[in-house]
């Protein structure tokens, strides 16, 4: 985990409404993501099942920054909303530190725009240097786990006047 990370959600197949050790439950799903990606007043509406795929939860993470954007910021998602993702592949479980996270799961989550491995991130898609920052972000996952697949989403340099 990075230190200064926020989860916004964990999803997982809720449908035994299981409640792990530590008191945490599935997010809401399914769920319905209302976004604008400009200042037209045209907005879109995107529903989404729990993930149940690291493609899912990809998607899922993209969607859900575009769905908390906003008019002063352009609706910019970059600037607020899920900018890192992680899913557990294994269905028995994924462990992650102390803790162990439902087989199947998607964690969204926020990391600050100054963090380094987000700066690389950026860096690297501006210049156009496919070899530097991509893969996944390191401290995503603790100890570096294969039971997980995770990368970046909206992480991109934005326009500063």
């Amino acid at each position: 985990y990075h230190k200064d990370e926020k989860v916004i959600a964990t999803y997982f197949d809720d449908s035994f409404n299981r409640t792990l050790e530590d008191g945490t439950k599935s997010a809401p799903c399914p769920l319905n993501l209302i976004y604008q990606t400009s200042l037209q007043e045209y907005t879109h509406m995107k529903s989404f099942d729990c993930p149940v795929t690291c493609y899912d939860c990809a998607n899922l993470c993209r969607v859900q920054a575009m769905s908390v954007a906003t008019a002063d910021q352009m609706f910019d998602p970059t600037m607020q909303g899920c900018n890192a993702w992680v899913f557990c592949t294994n269905p028995d479980g994924c462990t992650n530190g102390e803790k162990t996270m439902p087989g199947l799961s998607c964690t969204l989550k926020r990391i600050p725009l100054d963090n380094p491995d987000i700066q690389k991130q950026m860096r690297a898609q501006s210049s156009g240097d496919e070899q530097v920052g991509t893969g996944p972000p390191l401290g995503l996952v603790a100890g570096g786990s294969s039971d997980f697949v995770s990368g970046f989403c909206n992480v991109r340099e934005t326009c500063v006047n």
